[in-house]
């Protein structure tokens, strides 16, 4: 796993100090690489604006592209366009604190900071928490028209409620003693 994941490492020892511009792809084969997540396939662009000082870096990520997901409606996969912004903190030394939001702190011996782990984790925070066709400009009468009938008739027709088992009415007369 680390050898394809390395792809997305950055570099930065022998960078001068200023902007520098990353560009990665995470495709079909990034996301294989976490087999224990709900994304298998997607296409997002990613520009990393690195901006190199003597112990800060400023990372700002711009990802857009899409991902395939299921449709919580007619539970249908269909490509879902997401996008993210943000900004990345990389700082040479201990930590202050415990808990600093987008800030990473690296040994001063390292040479490279490696994004997979971001990248992929922000990917799955830019989902949102309900899917399904008509998000985020896709078209709602892509749904399974088949899925969403059948989920239909069963609301409209519930099952019949099941005799209780006289053992349970048993118990019920002890408790109500």
């Amino acid at each position: 796993m680390a050898d394809k994941l390395y792809a997305y490492s950055i570099d930065f020892k022998g960078l001068e100090v200023g902007k520098h511009l990353f560009e990665f792809l995470l495709d079909d084969a990034f996301f294989a690489e976490y087999p224990e997540g709900e994304i298998s396939e997607g296409h997002i662009e990613t520009q990393i604006m690195l901006h190199k000082q003597n112990n800060l870096m400023e990372l700002t990520c711009n990802m857009s592209g899409t991902v395939q997901v299921e449709c919580d409606r007619c539970l249908e996969r269909f490509a879902l366009p997401i996008e993210y912004n943000g900004t990345l903190f990389v700082k040479t030394g201990n930590p202050q604190t415990d808990s600093e939001p987008d800030v990473i702190f690296i040994s001063e011996h390292e040479h490279r900071l490696n994004l997979a782990q971001y990248l992929y984790e922000n990917t799955c925070l830019s989902l949102p928490i309900r899917r399904y066709h008509g998000l985020n400009g896709t078209n709602a009468n892509d749904c399974d028209a088949d899925m969403l009938e059948r989920m239909n008739h069963d609301d409209q027709n519930p099952a019949e409620p099941t005799t209780e088992d006289p053992r349970w009415a048993k118990l019920k007369e002890l408790k109500n003693k």
